[in-house]
C-alpha cells in the first residue's frame, strides 16, 4: 500500500494515561512524513484529548468520553458515526504496557481496509487480535530498556516505516503563546532567568522531597536572578504544601489548571524541573530545558527524548537519595550552556 492509497489514517489510543500517549507522537510524526497527504484521526480519552489537540501530526482528535456516551445510546451512536464518517484506509492501535480491547474493537468498528494491532505483548495473548487484518507481536525481551517511543514505533514494521526523530512536541496555537508571553511579562522583566518546578507526582515514590525542590529553587534564584513558576494537579496539594512555606524567591503558583494552559507557560520558560510524572513528558514536547528526576522508574524508557531534555536518576532507585547538590550541578551545565 503506497502514500497514493492512503487518504485517511485513524489512530486509537484511549488509554488514560498522559504519558502513554506523549510517547506516541513519533509514531505520528512517521505516519505524517510517509503519508503527507493523508487526514490522522486519533481518538483519546479526556484525560489526554485536550493536550493533542493541536498537535502538528493530528488532523482531528476524537474524545472517547465513556461516561457521557454509555448512558445514552444516541451518543453511542453518534461516535461511531464519526468515527466511521472518517472512511479510513488504514487503522493503528499502538500498544506498550497493556492490550486494550475497546481500541481494538474501536479500530475494527472504524470499518479500516487495513488495521493492524497487537497479537501478544510481552507474552500476554492478545484475545481480540481478530479485529485486525495485521498483526506484530510486541516482545521487549531482546531491547528490555528499550524506550516507549520506540516500542510505540514498531506498531509500523507491517508498513515498512519509522523516523529518525523521537521528539515529542505538542504544538501551540499563537492564542496559546500570547496569553502564555503576556501571563509571565513581569516576571520576564524582572527577572534574568525564568524557571520552572513541578513537585508532585501521581505515584508518591516518584517524588522528590518539597523541601529539596524548594531549596533548589531558592539557590537558582539566587544565583541566576530568577523567578519560579511552581506547577501543581489536584494530585498535588501534599507536596505544594509542604513546599511553599520554604520558598524564599519570588514564586507564581500554577494550580489545578487546564494542561495547555500549563504546558503553554512552561514553553515560556527557561528551565523546568520536574519528577516523573505526566508533566514531566508535557515539559519534553515544550521549548523549555527540562531536567526529570528519576527514582524508582527506568529513564531510558521513559525520560523525554531530545537534545534540550536530561535526566538525573538515583542510583539505588529511591529518589529521596537524590542531593540537592546532585540536581544543581546538572542545573548549572544547562544554565552554562544558554550562554
Amino acid at each position: 500500500m503506497n502514500s497514493e492509497n492512503i487518504g485517511s489514517i485513524l489512530v486509537v489510543r484511549q488509554h488514560d494515561q498522559l504519558g502513554d500517549m506523549l510517547c506516541v507522537i513519533p509514531l505520528l510524526r512517521a505516519l505524517h512524513e510517509h503519508f503527507p497527504s493523508a487526514a490522522v484521526t486519533l481518538v483519546a480519552s479526556p484525560v489526554n484529548y485536550a493536550i493533542m489537540l493541536h498537535n502538528p501530526f493530528v488532523t482531528e482528535v476524537l474524545n472517547y468520553d465513556k461516561s457521557r456516551l454509555f448512558p445514552a445510546i444516541g451518543n453511542i451512536l453518534s461516535f461511531y458515526r464519526s468515527l466511521a464518517a472518517g472512511k479510513h484506509d488504514l487503522a493503528i492501535v499502538p500498544a506498550t504496557v497493556s492490550i486494550s480491547t475497546t481500541s481494538n474493537i474501536l479500530a475494527f468498528l472504524s470499518g479500516a481496509q487495513r488495521r493492524i494491532g497487537p497479537i501478544k505483548l510481552a507474552g500476554r495473548t492478545n484475545s481480540t487480535a481478530f479485529c485486525f487484518t495485521e498483526t506484530v507481536d510486541l516482545d521487549w525481551n531482546d531491547f528490555p530498556r528499550e524506550h516507549q517511543t520506540l516500542r510505540n514505533l514498531r506498531m509500523l514494521q507491517p508498513l515498512g516505516i519509522s523516523t529518525r526523530d523521537l521528539t515529542c512536541p505538542l504544538g501551540f496555537t499563537s492564542h496559546e503563546i500570547g496569553t502564555a508571553r503576556a501571563r509571565l511579562q513581569k516576571l520576564k522583566s524582572s527577572h534574568k532567568l525564568l524557571f520552572g518546578i513541578h513537585p508532585g507526582a501521581g505515584k508518591t515514590q516518584n517524588r522528590w522531597p518539597a523541601e529539596k525542590f524548594a531549596e533548589a529553587a531558592n539557590r537558582i534564584a539566587k544565583q541566576h536572578d530568577g523567578a519560579v513558576i511552581v506547577t501543581a494537579g489536584p494530585m498535588d496539594e501534599e507536596p505544594l504544601a509542604r513546599l511553599v512555606p520554604h520558598l524564599d524567591c519570588e514564586s507564581m503558583i500554577v494550580r489545578n489548571e487546564p494542561i495547555r494552559t500549563v504546558a503553554s507557560l512552561i514553553n515560556e520558560m527557561d528551565l523546568f524541573i520536574t519528577n516523573d510524572t505526566g508533566v514531566m513528558h508535557v515539559a519534553g514536547g515544550t521549548a523549555a530545558q527540562t531536567l526529570s528526576l528519576f527514582g524508582p522508574t527506568d529513564p531510558l524508557q521513559w525520560a523525554p527524548v531530545g537534545g534540550k531534555n536530561r535526566f538525573i536518576a538515583a542510583r539505588d532507585g529511591k529518589i529521596d537519595s537524590l542531593s540537592v547538590g546532585e540536581v544543581l550541578d546538572i542545573v548549572f551545565l544547562i544554565l552554562q550552556d544558554r550562554k
